[in-house]
């Protein structure tokens, strides 16, 4: 299996939807990849705010609804098939229905986190389509960002486009007139990419313009107005 193949593995593994085979190959390559292991972090977290946002309270009359009809319900008989079922078949239908779930399950996350963008924002159509532009571009470099801190970020860039999307997750509010600024680092210093983001809800869902050619990606705390060279400690940094 290709690294191409093993990247795309990602969210059938956070639903548990992969074969044995896959799964092994998956988990073998997943400890040494720094994209995937917060791209299955993310489709879980996602996933589970999908089914927070849709679950509804039972109402109290459920439970004897219930209990009273069991005396009353005739059970039926298990059906048996008029013929046997070839089993590699079966498995083959099994595991296309798989692949479809999954499918469906990352259009889902998707939609979810540009839903999450659009309540910061104001306009979730514009991240979200801003955001698969960039993923799509065959040259977007994906840096993971790491920290002594709370949390964690990912920079996908496109230096053909000059764009960047920004991912951040499970991060502390930065304090009163304080927020994230995103910084690209080359061989003369640092530059101000002008991420300033509070990280409502915790989370950083941008995608910024980016002038320049990175050699590193970090992120420090500095006053909400915008500074133009750090004035805090880098609390999350990555080589491109």
């Amino acid at each position: 299996m290709s690294d191409t193949d093993i990247h795309q593995l990602a969210a059938a593994y956070a639903l548990d939807a992969v074969d044995e085979r896959e799964r092994a190959e998956f988990e073998a390559h997943y400890h040494t990849c720094a994209i995937c292991p917060p791209e299955v972090a993310g489709f879980r977290e996602t996933l589970s705010k999908v089914a927070a946002s849709v679950a509804v309270e039972p109402p109290p009359s459920l439970k004897s609804n219930v209990m009273a009809g069991i005396g009353t319900t005739r059970q039926l008989s298990p059906l048996v098939p008029n013929s046997v079922v070839d089993l590699a078949a079966h498995r083959g239908n099994r595991q296309r229905m798989v692949r479809a779930l999954s499918i469906a399950a990352a259009l889902i996350a998707l939609a979810v986190g540009a839903y999450a963008v659009g309540r910061q924002t104001g306009n979730s159509n514009d991240y979200a389509d801003e955001a698969a532009a960039v993923f799509a571009k065959p040259d977007t470099l994906k840096t993971t960002l790491t920290g002594t801190g709370t949390g964690s970020f990912m920079i996908s860039w496109s230096p053909s486009s000059n764009k960047a999307v920004v991912v951040g997750d499970g991060l502390p509010d930065p304090g009163p007139g304080r927020a994230y600024e995103l910084w690209l680092i080359d061989g003369s210093g640092a530059h101000a990419v002008r991420l300033l983001d509070k990280a409502a809800e915790r989370e950083v869902r941008r995608v910024v313009s980016v002038d320049g050619q990175a050699t590193q990606w970090a992120v420090t705390v500095e006053p909400d107005g915008g500074v133009d060279q750090p004035t805090g400690n880098i609390i999350f940094s990555g080589a491109v």
